[in-house]
């Protein structure tokens, strides 16, 4: 829905502009992701591996970070980077920097990486405790590793409070379940509420559903 501009009357007639493009019913899907993407990384980890002869073979991982701040910090998936020796880190405008692994937490699945970069465009981080079930969101992450830059999906917030096992040790709780589409790779990237808010990071799916996806919701992250 693209907003109309204040009419100059005393009652204006349909919707009223807020601020930057934003009405009552937040940005079109077409600005929230103009506002993120400047904010969302890809990160590419490399893992040695014993190969058949004994010998360290490299395996690849693909994932998503956001920006926390202008100094370097990305938020991301523990998974993302558990065991990894090299993390490389790509910007939105294509320049590449190593990371260094700041801290992880298994039992949250979150992880905090950080690059020396210059000119940074942190994310704005919402609040998920005003998350209501059925409203829109917008995932954008780095699916399948595709080359031309991220992938953006739509869906809806279609339960709050959802809990997960992990493994026999870990339950994640708090989730957001979502059905915007979510993929290997997409694995620490933004959920978006229509303002361009953060209010989810992309974890998990139900291996062999279709639409059940799940965030850590970032009141917790």
């Amino acid at each position: 829905m693209v907003p109309r501009p204040l009419q100059s009357s005393a009652e204006p007639q349909g919707e009223s502009v807020i601020s930057d493009g934003l009405t009552k019913d937040g940005l079109p899907t077409i600005e929230v992701v103009k506002k993120l993407k400047p904010s969302v990384v890809q990160i590419v980890t490399e893992v040695a591996a014993m190969g058949a002869i004994n010998q360290a073979v490299p395996s690849m991982g693909v994932g998503t970070g956001i920006l926390l701040d202008e100094e370097g910090f990305i938020l991301t998936n523990n998974h993302v980077i558990r065991d990894a020796q090299v993390i490389t880190v790509t910007l939105n405008d294509g320049q590449t920097f190593p990371a260094e692994l700041i801290g992880g937490d298994a039992s949250t699945d979150t992880a905090v990486i950080k690059i020396q970069a210059d000119g940074l465009q942190p994310a704005v981080l919402g609040n998920s405790a005003d998350l209501l079930v059925g409203q829109d969101v917008i995932a954008i992450g780095h699916a399948l590793g595709l080359p031309g830059g991220p992938t953006v999906s739509k869906g809806v917030v279609s339960a709050l409070g959802r809990s997960i096992a992990v493994d026999a040790q870990t339950t994640m709780v708090d989730l957001i379940q979502t059905d915007a589409s979510i993929n290997p790779g997409n694995s620490g990237g933004p959920l978006s509420n229509n303002k361009g808010e953060v209010i989810g990071i992309n974890t998990a799916v139900i291996p062999g559903s279709q639409g059940i996806g799940f965030a850590i919701n970032i009141d917790d992250a």
